[in-house]
């Protein structure tokens, strides 16, 4: 009899202590081992009071009785801390302390979750104790039950090149034509064309000469077109004598051109061409359309007799 009145006062839900409402509460008296056990602590307080607890770490104090014992029971060390919170909810002028443990048990046992203590009002209390049954999953008809899963790994055999080339001749042959068929579609993608012969500076010059004259500027705008015109001129003369003229002054440019000795046609041609764009330029001439082709038809001359003889190499 005396056993029993202990046993129901460990697995009260609720205590009072110094007029607070302290509750213990606990999610099941019976659990397997390695399942969830939740175990909630609550104290009402008066608003603005409060508490101070210090939560176990790693395991629960807990101890394991036996079925014929003075319930003074033995340290057990397998109740496992899985997580834990505590928080305060505030309700017209109380509050509400709440605190959650969630613990595993990993062997089996009647155990004795300890009262863990706490502070209010400067004096230590204690949380009611819990009385659980930890024991194994029940076994079930027809389904066997292991405490360690058992797996078999096969034994390992060396590597024979022959074994497998007869086990999976078909893996290397279809790599094989994977191989093929990536050649062929390569090959197939493959330009035929020739590659393209790079450009002499003769033909480059000759070209850009073209496209001013497509652009047909001369007919909007003669001072932008005679600019892009001197511009193609000083290029040339500079990439044909390795000079550099794109920042000369006319003036500077005839000068360097005389130290060249250049051919005395080729050097007036050049200077003719010059003091037309000039005019354009900065006296604001117009040149009329027989004017603009008669100094098309000069820079083409300078780029043909100045430019290297070209040779076709078989």
């Amino acid at each position: 009899m005396t056993r029993i009145v202990f046993i129901l006062s460990l697995t009260c839900s609720w205590i009072a202590t110094f007029a607070q409402e302290v509750s213990t509460y606990v999610s099941s008296k019976e659990v397997s081992v390695g399942e969830v056990l939740v175990v909630q602590y609550e104290i009402n307080l008066p608003k603005g009071q409060g508490i101070r607890f210090n939560p176990p770490v790693g395991d629960f104090p807990c101890k394991r009785i036996a079925e014929q014992s003075n319930l003074a029971g033995s340290e057990f060390t397998e109740l496992e801390i899985i997580g834990y919170s505590d928080t305060v909810l505030n309700s017209n002028g109380t509050s509400l302390w709440r605190a959650q443990f969630k613990l595993i048990p990993w062997d089996t046992g009647t155990l004795v979750l300890q009262p863990l203590p706490y502070l209010l009002n400067n004096q230590m209390d204690y949380f009611t104790s819990i009385l659980i049954e930890s024991s194994f999953v029940p076994s079930k008809k027809g389904i066997r039950i292991y405490d360690i899963d058992e797996s078999i790994s096969p034994i390992k055999k060396d590597f024979i090149l022959s074994e497998f080339l007869l086990k999976y001749y078909w893996i290397p042959v279809i790599l094989l034509l994977v191989m093929l068929l990536i050649i062929w579609y390569k090959r197939r993608k493959r330009p035929t064309s020739p590659t393209p012969i790079p450009l002499s500076l003769k033909q480059q010059t000759l070209q850009s000469i073209e496209k001013i004259i497509q652009k047909k500027q001369w007919e909007t705008n003669q001072k932008i077109h005679y600019t892009e015109f001197s511009f193609i001129l000083r290029w040339y003369l500079s990439a044909r004598y390795n000079i550099n003229l794109l920042e000369r002054t006319t003036f500077e440019t005839i000068l360097l051109l005389n130290a060249l000795a250049l051919d005395d046609y080729l050097l007036t041609q050049i200077k003719q061409i010059f003091a037309e764009v000039d005019s354009v330029k900065f006296a604001k001439t117009s040149l009329t359309q027989e004017q603009h082709e008669k100094l098309l038809e000069q820079l083409k001359e300078v780029v043909i007799i100045s430019s290297p003889v070209e040779t076709q190499h078989v």
